[in-house]
């Protein structure tokens, strides 16, 4: 790829911020993919005050267990509504994201009005690029007398997977308001930030997604490119090392440069003060457990979470 010659523009800039997705892809292996959205997915847990499957030691986990138990109480009473959500979600979370689309499609049928069953299908098609039929299901499931935050931040990934970055800004800003410093609205919001020209204020967004703790490993790869992005390659570097090895966060971030060609700026005299953390070992997520309904993966709500980089799911290559 030919190294971009200026990024001073917002078309340059964001020229240069969709170049680092693409290219730095295949370097910034080793966190975990899929925030679930991700998708995480960057989304909240439902909640889990369902009624959940006996637990029995026979090798399954319990979140295949719960499936199962929805499964089955959603094959004999199919009109049911909650079960039909909670056997979706579960669904989802192991991974079977079209049986879930096919399960809450028919639960539609039935719950045309239910504004929950609404919403968790609009969300899924997003995470499944299906985005005209996400963007009517969202219109639809978004209730200003009762709003939704994860509604209204799919309805902004919605406009930001159309590339309308400005119009989705609102909807992650309403969307904070509701669940204040929430990661996967922080990110996506960030992420449009960047993609508009603005990785000044893109930086500041993520340093908050990253100071909550939650899909930390994505969040820190997209923060290291929109340092980078700005000269800030020691910082990237950094960031980068959080959850990479020492070398491949140089390797990224070396990459970085070679793409920006911008001067190198200095750490600031605060963060140059601080000893390096070591790259964090790598660990799988933390299996949901057993309960009603399996929690909400960050991609789905980068949405659906699917617009989110994911600069981290993906595996080198060569």
């Amino acid at each position: 790829m030919s190294a971009l010659p200026c990024i001073c523009t917002t078309g340059h800039f964001r020229g240069a911020f969709k170049a680092l997705i693409v290219s730095t892809a295949g370097l910034m292996a080793g966190a975990c993919a899929q925030l679930g959205s991700v998708s995480p997915q960057l989304a909240a847990a439902e909640p889990a005050s369902i009624k959940s499957a006996a637990a029995a030691s026979d090798g399954r986990s319990e979140l295949q267990k719960a499936t199962e138990y929805w499964g089955q109480a959603y094959a004999k009473s199919p009109r049911d509504a909650q079960a039909a959500l909670n056997y979706a979600r579960n669904l989802k979370a192991l991974g079977e994201k079209r049986q879930a689309l096919a399960v809450l499609q028919q639960a539609s049928m039935f719950h045309g009005t239910n504004r929950t069953v609404i919403g968790e299908y609009g969300r899924l098609a997003l995470d499944l690029d299906q985005i005209s039929v996400a963007q009517k299901l969202l219109e639809q499931a978004d209730d200003s007398t009762n709003p939704d935050w994860k509604v209204i931040s799919a309805r902004g990934t919605v406009l930001a997977k159309q590339g309308k970055y400005r119009d989705a800004m609102p909807f992650y800003e309403k969307a904070l308001t509701l669940a204040p410093d929430q990661a996967s609205v922080l990110n996506n919001l960030a992420l449009a930030h960047a993609m508009d020209g603005n990785p000044g204020k893109a930086e500041e967004l993520l340093k908050r997604a990253v100071a909550k703790g939650e899909h930390v490993q994505r969040v820190n790869q997209n923060l290291a490119i929109v340092l980078g992005l700005q000269g800030k390659y020691d910082e990237a570097k950094l960031a980068s090392a959080r959850d990479l090895p020492a070398d491949k966060a140089a390797e990224n971030v070396d990459y970085m440069r070679r793409i920006v060609k911008l001067e190198p700026k200095p750490l600031s005299p605060e963060l140059a003060a601080k000893p390096q953390a070591k790259s964090a070992a790598k660990t799988p997520e933390k299996q949901p457990g057993l309960k009603g309904s399996a929690g909400d993966d960050v991609a789905a709500d980068t949405q659906t979470s699917g617009w989110a980089t994911q600069v981290a799911a993906v595996k080198k290559t060569r």
